[in-house]
């Protein structure tokens, strides 16, 4: 069994301030956060955003997403096999738990660090919590991307030398029996086989690493040339003759197609702002229904759309559905908290659409 990491201080005052519990419970609690951001994948991270933003839409999950399974292995796991633990009950522990996971979860995963930013939105979804989740991933976001777009150290393609752990043991030599000399031939057969794994081994992660040097290098160069021309795929017209309200939406999905590793380069900001998305204020219904209904319905197809962490594609997915400039609104602030009417700078919903791009399509 792999020892549980030393409590983080975070934590200890977290629990402490909220349950006035500094002993085998919140020892019980740290291990099933620790468990469970160990194990989370991107389903698990849904299912612990939705609980630590507290939305309308379940942690559960409505009738045709696919977290219940998710949900109902998540709760006893984060308790720490607590068999008396009523989520409906405990619903604020389980709330500040989640959270917790969260902020363990954003430094490894991606996929948990992008989606706790779209939820958050701008800040319009503020959780009642004893830290800045979403200031958490965005740092989270920062490092990841350093991380997964720092060049390649050469030292780390060089192989060592193969040997071969052999040697004829001193019974042979003396003996001469053919018996022994079998054994001993078997015996090299395997000592050699070993080494020459140990060296396909090593070549194949060499060639892994130059791989995704290679697809880095590949995504850079795909996005400078964008830049540069200055023309967009999607509205086929120059950036400049885009209208204000479409830019946001189909640039940053032109960048997110590019995009060949989560969670993105640092500077999709910049690359935003030189294509011509500004800070003028938009609202989500003036982006939404800007872009063409057929566009609407392409770029919301997949099951992972969400009214939590996806709520700029669940409203193009509304649209696309319902076929209508006007009556998608409803159903969307209903589930998603917010007005449909709410509005942030063009570009931080471009960047808020960027990033749910990533989360529904690319792999880190």
């Amino acid at each position: 069994m792999a020892k549980i990491p030393e409590m983080s201080a975070d934590f200890a005052r977290w629990y402490a301030e909220a349950f006035m519990d500094e002993g085998d419970k919140r020892n019980m609690r740290w291990k099933g956060v620790v468990d469970v951001a160990s194990k989370a994948g991107h389903v698990t991270a849904e299912v612990l955003t939705r609980l630590a933003f507290k939305t309308p839409a379940p942690a559960s999950g409505r009738k045709n997403e696919n977290l219940a399974d998710s949900y109902n292995k998540l709760v006893p796991m984060i308790s720490g096999g607590d068999a008396g633990f009523d989520p409906a009950e405990a619903a604020r522990e389980l709330q500040l738990l989640a959270a917790a996971a969260l902020v363990r979860l954003v430094e490894t995963l991606p996929d948990a660090a992008l989606i706790v930013t779209t939820a958050s939105f701008g800040a319009n979804r503020k959780p009642d919590l004893p830290m800045d989740l979403a200031g958490i991933a965005e740092r989270a976001l920062v490092s990841l991307s350093g991380r997964k777009h720092a060049r390649t150290d050469i030292d780390e393609l060089k192989l060592a030398a193969p040997k071969v752990d052999f040697s004829v043991s001193p019974e042979a030599l003396q003996s001469m029996d053919p018996a022994q000399w079998k054994i001993q031939f078997d015996a090299l057969h395997d000592a050699t086989a070993a080494s020459i794994e140990r060296v396909v081994a090593g070549q194949n992660r060499v060639v892994e690493v130059l791989h995704r040097q290679i697809t880095l290098d590949e995504e850079e160069l795909q996005m400078l040339w964008w830049l540069l021309g200055g023309f967009s795929r999607e509205t086929d017209e120059a950036f400049t003759d885009i209208d204000v309200k479409v830019r946001p939406l189909t640039l940053a999905m032109e960048l997110g197609k590019m995009t060949a590793v989560s969670p993105g380069p640092a500077s999709i900001h910049a690359m935003l702002s030189r294509v011509g998305v500004g800070p003028e204020e938009l609202s989500v219904e003036d982006v939404v229904n800007a872009v063409d209904m057929g566009w609407a319905e392409l770029v919301s197809q997949s099951t992972l759309v969400s009214p939590v962490t996806t709520p700029i594609h669940f409203a193009l997915e509304q649209r696309a559905e319902l076929g209508s400039n006007d009556a998608w609104q409803a159903g969307w602030s209903g589930l998603t908290g917010f007005s449909s009417d709410v509005a942030l700078p063009a570009i931080q919903l471009a960047k808020l659409f960027y990033r749910e791009h990533l989360f529904l399509h690319v792999s880190a």
